[in-house]
């Protein structure tokens, strides 16, 4: 013969049941955060520039997430903004006779400065390493350029420097 559940089998039911509702939620929420980050960074090229040669890096090395992440971070994390015209020569000077860090991007992304909050939507940011833009010090601050479709005046600076990325580089097999 069929029983109805006591009280407090009712309302573990009742708990189980929540539970798994907000399980669900959570799950669908974080899958949701991580499709959304993967897409961010889907089909991203990072270029090493180095006096003119180009290396493409793969996106199967350990660390091209990082330099990606610490890239955009720089440029959240901006203090500063440099008034300069940017024009094609600079860039092409920057790459034939620096270091350079450039990450493409398949579309432009979302970024927002706190150095102005103004929110900007480059598909690219170049990023040296060595040259008239990189300041003395252990650690120099960081310039990064960004654009779309090609790069465009006020770059962003950052105090906190370059020497993460060179780090990153380093553990990457690049000097």
């Amino acid at each position: 013969m069929f029983q109805l559940p006591s009280n407090s089998e009712s309302s573990k039911v009742r708990t189980n049941s929540k539970f798994l509702r907000q399980f669900t939620f959570w799950t669908f929420l974080l899958a949701m955060i991580s499709y959304s980050c993967k897409e961010k960074h889907q089909d991203v090229k990072v270029i090493y520039w180095h006096q003119g040669q180009e290396t493409v890096l793969s996106s199967n090395l350990s660390g091209f997430m990082d330099l990606i992440k610490t890239s955009e971070y720089l440029l959240l994390t901006a203090d500063d903004m440099l008034k300069l015209i940017v024009d094609p020569e600079l860039i092409q000077k920057i790459k034939k006779e620096e270091s350079a860090i450039e990450i493409i991007y398949s579309k432009p992304v979302e970024l927002t400065s706190n150095y102005d909050k103004d929110t900007i939507h480059p598909d690219r940011l170049l990023i040296p390493l060595s040259g008239e833009f990189v300041g003395g010090g252990e650690n120099p601050q960081a310039v990064i350029f960004h654009g779309y479709p090609a790069y465009s005046a006020g770059p962003y600076t950052n105090s906190e420097g370059i020497g993460k990325l060179k780090r990153i580089l380093l553990k990457m097999g690049i000097k």
